[in-house]
């Protein structure tokens, strides 16, 4: 099998755009496709959608939803709203999705709470979560797939 690097490779697959740097590619029937672990590069979107400094949009909170397998009533019970608002929230699309900080910051830490793995790990996150503010435009993830999914 004839492999390469690519340098930089956007990926659609978790609902909104992920800049992807040095990805291994793998030619298939004349394809060249990722050659990547998607479980590990959702984990590592979750963890860097919860210390991102930007708001969420509506794609990440569903990407959030679906990665937990929630139903949108079942997700919005879980922070404490009605299913109305979470419909709301993934209607923005690719758009800051209007979440009360608050709402959000639990969001985050629901996040940090089920992937994290150390205590450390988790406070030093909490930590960043105290020092963001809410932010007008949100860009999109930039992940090194050698830093990241090893």
């Amino acid at each position: 099998m004839e492999r390469k690097i690519k340098k930089k490779h956007i990926d659609y697959s978790c609902g909104f755009p992920v800049v992807l740097l040095n990805v291994p590619l793998v030619k298939v029937h004349d394809s060249w496709i990722p050659d990547i672990n998607y479980d590990a590069l959702a984990q590592t979107v979750l963890l860097s959608l919860a210390k991102k400094n930007k708001t969420l949009t509506g794609n990440e909170i569903r990407f959030i939803r679906y990665y937990f397998d929630l139903n949108v009533r079942d997700f919005a019970h879980r922070f404490g709203v009605k299913h109305p608002s979470v419909v709301k929230w993934e209607g923005k699309k690719d758009l800051r999705a209007d979440i009360t900080w608050g709402i959000e910051k639990d969001i985050r830490l629901f996040i940090l709470d089920k992937l994290c793995r150390s205590h450390k790990e988790f406070r030093e996150s909490y930590q960043f979560l105290e020092e963001i503010r809410e932010d007008e435009v949100s860009q999109p993830l930039i992940l090194d797939i050698h830093d990241d999914l090893e």
